[in-house]
């Protein structure tokens, strides 16, 4: 039978199709590592981190997702944001430097520290259609939200409560919160983590002492970890707190391994760092080895227990959080920011499709995630679980 050239045109046009149907459902498709229905966008995401030394967990989850998209995710880099140097702070340069950047479309700031707010500025004026994505914001979470797609956080309403409860069991008497002012003046988020706790302790009959801390910005990581060893000596003399029967925190990421330290030394109580994580605090103080994943909390809790146990002279009332927050939090992030790129996120569905996003992400039936507030593009999640370690 002899074609015609219509015919053929039409065969041609099939097949052609049917090439297109085949390659994107090859290419485009991935189920992800927990079974997610994921659609790659055509161009690529940036994850922007802290060093491993500042944010391990940030760090290694942004590792892992850029070796499971390797070509969509692109990882950089910028200095520890708690050490200024002479010039833009890193974190605005490569938010430049990646908004001029014609394969990439959206940036994700892993942990949104200090300067978040200025590079995103900057990003957008290079590219106003860049799209972002912030993590547990230090700057105004106000400002963040409203610069920024989608916004991701703690529910420290959730965490004070956990946190406060592991405190009360081992006996805690006192509670002594540290703050940066210029973190607690300027971004509700640290506002509403302060007050919660202050909230719990109450409701535990826990007394309660908040004491601002040393700003790096100024003092350096040395400075802030000085100040919170003399701040704890001045409570005791002064009659504040007394006995053993005393647990620390700070919102400041700087003084966690002194606060482990001085937990030791004093037989204090030290529950968790300023973001819930098992790799901050603790293992910043212990040699600890690192898991093949940051998911595998389980591992690192037993390498944990083991390396304080070694600790024959350490008195510390020492505890390690078991869920990946940091980890579960960006992998939720980064499939939501395919999902904006490819306009399967709207306004109208954003927090359907987010928080079945990070859902999925934790796959655990404890896990909240849920809007914050009244800003339509922030959600907070947490999930309890702490586990003594001595």
């Amino acid at each position: 039978m002899k074609l015609t050239s219509k015919t053929f045109r039409r065969i041609l046009a099939l097949i052609m199709a049917a090439a297109l149907i085949f390659a994107m459902a090859g290419c485009k498709n991935n189920p992800g590592a927990k079974g997610e229905d994921v659609v790659i966008p055509q161009k690529k995401v940036a994850i922007l981190v802290a060093p491993e030394a500042q944010y391990p967990e940030d760090y290694r989850a942004a590792k892992e997702l850029e070796a499971e998209y390797p070509n969509s995710i692109v990882i950089k880099q910028y200095d520890d944001s708690r050490i200024l140097k002479g010039g833009d702070p890193g974190i605005i340069t490569l938010s430049k430097e990646l908004a001029a950047d014609p394969e990439i479309s959206a940036i994700i700031y892993a942990r949104a520290t200090q300067y978040t707010r200025n590079a995103i500025y900057k990003a957008k004026e290079i590219n106003p259609n860049i799209i972002t994505t912030c993590i547990e914001p230090e700057d105004n979470i106000e400002e963040i939200a409203e610069l920024s797609n989608l916004v991701l956080c703690v529910d420290w309403a959730k965490a004070a409560e956990d946190i406060v409860a592991q405190a009360k069991d081992r006996g805690a008497k006192y509670f002594i919160t540290f703050f940066v002012s210029r973190t607690m003046s300027g971004n509700k988020l640290i506002r509403d983590a302060v007050n919660a706790i202050k909230t719990a302790c109450e409701a535990q009959e826990i007394k309660f002492i908040n004491d601002s801390s040393a700003d790096t910005n100024s003092v350096q990581i040395e400075g802030a970890q000085k100040y919170v060893r003399e701040a704890i000596a001045r409570h005791y003399m002064n009659g504040d707190v007394e006995g053993k029967d005393v647990a620390v925190f700070s919102t400041d990421s700087a003084v966690q391994s002194t606060l482990v330290e001085l937990a030791n030394k004093k037989g204090l109580i030290y529950i968790c760092p300023s973001f819930p994580t098992a790799y901050n605090g603790v293992g910043e103080v212990y040699d600890i080895a690192a898991p093949e994943k940051t998911a595998d909390v389980d591992d690192y809790i037993k390498s944990a227990k083991a390396a304080v146990e070694a600790d024959t002279t350490g008195l510390g009332k020492l505890y390690i959080y078991k869920t990946p927050l940091a980890a579960i939090l960006l992998r939720g992030a980064v499939h939501s920011t395919f999902d904006l790129l490819n306009g399967t996120i709207t306004a109208e569905n954003m927090a359907e499709k987010v928080t079945s996003r990070v859902s999925v992400a934790a796959d655990s039936k404890d896990f909240t995630v849920v809007a914050y507030g009244d800003m339509t593009n922030v959600f907070k999640a947490y999930q309890p679980g702490f586990e003594a370690i001595r």
